[in-house]
């Protein structure tokens, strides 16, 4: 009866490991990417801020940027097609784990007013109830299946049967075995990979068609309130039960008349609770002709900008420390550093004029941008939008060149030239230089100790329309010509 016993126990044991390894195996990792820093960190108490919103935040905040600027530690949050319900339980969830200075919680899509995310008749909009059902999982698969989860899930979910499938993910993912890759087995011993910038995506193309909305009347706010506010209202009011800062912001894009109404009513229920209100929809921020990637979302340079005007306002009003130099947050100086590793890798790669130049904007490297007389560039109102962007002025805009513009980091200055104009003596990290168009094809750009090396022209770029060199912004040596 004992051994009868024992081969019992020891059966039982081996299959709930199996299935507990199966599970782990099978299950979409999107979620466990996304949040294995967070764990981490919060394990070390080494989270500062907290960002909470929909995909407009995963793209609009950059935590490495935050800590590399300003020294700041942060996590970002937010979830794909995440309306403010799905943010008030994420919030939640995270406060289990970690307690911040501040939340910040973007409003985006305040103005929904649909109790559950899969309530078909309450939203006709079929993509938008899939796009919220399936992009929960994103926000909702790592945490545990506990009491809170299940009080999440009753509050988020109509349908019964889908409740489940969040409770129970092995019901969702119990047929991915030809998805499954080496990663999946990772992370059965917690070696798998994750997210690198805190829980943000960065996106790097440069959306060039704008169209611009119909304002609606100063001050118009949404006539009743809809669920959306009713979930603001909680997020704010479980921080400040906490004692946790709280700051509301609209994260900046091109927005639809709705979404400036939205913006102006998220205003009024900060003002309400007596918390800080950033509406970024106003275009001090960024600048919609060259920050997005898409109508709704922002690339990284746009990202970048929102970044610091939100790190701007805690360094006047937050509090907090600034942890650079603190060697129990190498860790955190070690991703930032990786981030703009990634930049300076993309600078060079990038064959895209457009997003090039937006990425050199970001000023990792000091470049040399020089276009021929009769070029394209001064017909192409995008192109023209960005050189003048970076440049402050609008020379490029009034020449038919040639044109060059250069850019150093080091000295932080922006000279240019155009038409029959010279640049002579300036000082920027490659020395002191001299710059002479003389004709088409054909011009002078050297260094005062070297007049031997024309960087402008060689057998190799003698036909090129436009050129650019990319240099190392502390040494001047070049190490990109194109």
């Amino acid at each position: 009866k004992i051994n009868i016993a024992l081969k019992c126990i020891f059966f039982t044991l081996t299959v709930g490991v199996i299935l507990y390894g199966a599970t782990v195996v099978l299950e979409r990792k999107d979620s466990l990417y996304k949040y294995a820093d967070f764990f981490d960190m919060a394990e070390k108490d080494q989270i500062d801020v907290l960002f909470i919103g929909s995909s407009h935040v995963i793209n609009a905040i950059n935590p490495t940027v935050l800590y590399k600027e300003y020294g700041y530690t942060s996590y970002n949050m937010g979830g794909h097609g995440s309306l403010l319900q799905s943010t008030y339980w994420e919030l939640m969830e995270s406060l289990q784990y970690t307690t911040p200075k501040w939340v910040v919680v973007d409003a985006y899509m305040l103005e929904k007013d649909y109790r559950y995310l899969d309530d078909r008749e309450a939203n006709p909009d079929e993509d938008e109830v899939n796009t919220s059902v399936e992009q929960l999982h994103l926000n909702m698969d790592v945490w545990p299946c506990n009491k809170l989860k299940i009080d999440a899930m009753n509050d988020l979910i109509l349908d019964k049967k889908v409740r489940s499938e969040f409770l129970f993910d092995f019901l969702v993912y119990h047929n991915r075995w030809e998805y499954i890759s080496e990663d999946d087995f990772k992370s059965i011993t917690g070696h798998e990979s994750r997210n690198e910038l805190f829980g943000a995506e960065m996106r790097y193309d440069v959306e060039t068609s704008i169209l611009l909305c119909k304002q609606p009347k100063k001050g118009t706010i949404l006539e009743e309130e809809t669920v959306g506010e009713r979930y603001l209202a909680a997020i704010i009011e479980e921080c400040q039960k906490r004692g946790i800062g709280v700051l509301v912001t609209f994260d900046p894009f091109n927005p639809e008349t709705k979404d400036i109404i939205a913006a102006n009513s998220a205003g009024a229920i900060a003002k309400a609770y007596d918390v800080p209100y950033l509406n970024m929809l106003n275009g001090d921020v960024i600048d919609i002709y060259s920050d997005l990637n898409d109508h709704g979302h922002l690339n990284v340079v746009g990202a970048t900008k929102t970044t610091r005007a939100i790190g701007d306002w805690l360094k006047k009003k937050g509090k907090l420390t600034d942890h650079r130099g603190d060697k129990a947050y190498s860790y955190w100086e070690e991703r930032s550093n990786n981030f703009y590793d990634t930049i300076r890798d993309d600078i060079r790669e990038e064959n895209n004029l457009i997003s090039k130049l937006s990425l050199m904007s970001l000023g990792e490297y000091g470049f040399v941008f020089y276009c021929n007389d009769g070029s394209q560039v001064f017909t192409d109102k995008p192109m023209e939008h960005i050189i003048s962007e970076i440049a402050g002025s609008n020379m490029i805009k009034t020449t038919a060149g040639p044109y060059i513009m250069i850019n150093d980091p080091k000295s932080g200055k922006i000279y240019e030239a155009s038409g029959d104009s010279c640049l002579e003596n300036i000082e920027i990290a490659m020395g002191r230089m001299y710059y002479q168009p003389v004709e088409h094809d054909f011009r002078l750009f050297y260094e005062a100790d070297d007049t031997d090396t024309n960087y402008l022209y060689d057998d190799a770029y003698i036909g090129a329309d436009i050129q650019i060199l990319i240099y190392d912004k502390e040494t001047g040596e070049v190490i990109d010509r194109s």
